[in-house]
């Protein structure tokens, strides 16, 4: 019964943003910002500059694939979902929260979320 409220509630703000029309040249705007923050607070990590990371660059990263994925775009959902499945972009892990995301995915064919949800499906029933 939860699986299908929170199919609702997801096709009901879908619905919202989709409502908006918005443009494919905003989504895509809107994953190359998400890109370069990620791209920034993962060189910052690397650096191992823990301390002088700005945390806001994880934040929007995060912002900005949210909002892409929830109008659809299936590169912006495995990236959530893989975000929740590892715990990266200062998420929690959430195994529920990266198979919605990577299920949407693999249902619009994201080869890829097909694959590492099978993986991680697979990793929890042996575990």
């Amino acid at each position: 019964m939860f699986s299908v409220v929170s199919k609702r509630v997801q096709g009901a703000v879908q619905r919202i943003f989709l409502g908006h029309s918005q443009s494919y040249s905003e989504t895509l705007n809107e994953l190359n910002k998400a890109h370069d923050y990620e791209t920034r607070f993962n060189q910052c990590l690397s650096d191992h500059m823990h301390q002088q990371c700005d945390k806001n660059d994880a934040r929007n990263a995060v912002w900005f694939y949210l909002r892409a994925a929830l109008r659809g775009d299936k590169e912006a959902q495995y990236k959530m979902g893989l975000s929740y499945l590892n715990g990266q972009l200062g998420l929690d892990r959430s195994y529920i929260h990266a198979e919605k995301w990577l299920d949407q995915a693999a249902e619009q064919g994201h080869h890829d979320a097909k694959h590492v949800l099978e993986k991680a499906l697979n990793h929890l029933v042996i575990s």
